[in-house]
Order: C-alpha cells, then structure tokens, then sequence
C-alpha cells in the first residue's frame, strides 16, 4: 500500500467514526423527546360526552375507566379499534384518535 492510499484510509475511517458520533448524539437528544411524546399518549382524561374520540367509543379496546361520578373517562395507552365501518379498523389507535364513525360507548349512558 501507499503512503497516499493509506491517508485516504485514513480519511474515510474518520468521517465513519465522525458519523457514528453525530448519529449516536442524535438519538442521545432526540430519544426523551420520544419519550415523552409516548408517556404523554399513555394516559388521557376525556370528558364522558367527548364525542367523535376514541377513548368514548363503543368498539374500542383499549384500557380504560370511567371515573367516580361518571364525567371523565380516563385511557391508557393505545386500543384497537373494533369497528367495522372505521378506516382505522382492526389497527392500534390512540385514546385521543377518533373517526366519523363514532359511536358512543354504552357504559357511559348507565
């Protein structure tokens, strides 16, 4: 090998390295504002008349609950969605997600 060959080697294993770094850096930054993008989907409170969400809908599975005294509804995470009529059918959805084709939840009336 050459002395110049070498120094190109040289060069590209740096700005791999360099890379590496930047990458590496980026998530470091970006992965808690992931989080708590995530954790902030996780629990949701919705007034019981909410209409047109997800967390208020007849045919969605996810977990949630129906507070003491019946005005709000709290959700966690993420459901599916059971509704046949829904774009979003038999795919994971959000509490705070919703569709046309709402219907409400039938615990809420009792």
């Amino acid at each position: 090998m050459t002395e110049g060959s070498n120094k190109s080697k040289g060069l590209f294993l740096n700005s791999n390295r360099r890379e590496a770094i930047r990458s590496t850096l980026g998530l470091a930054v970006a992965a808690p504002t992931m989080l708590f993008a995530a954790r902030a989907a996780q629990g949701a409170d919705f007034a019981s008349g909410t209409e047109g969400k997800c967390a208020t809908c007849r045919y969605w599975g996810g977990k949630r609950r129906i507070e003491q005294g019946g005005g709000t509804v709290s959700a966690d995470g993420t459901g599916w969605c059971n509704n046949p009529a829904s774009p979003a059918y038999q795919k994971e959805t959000r509490p705070d997600q919703g569709a046309p084709v709402w219907t409400r939840w039938e615990a809420l009336d009792g």
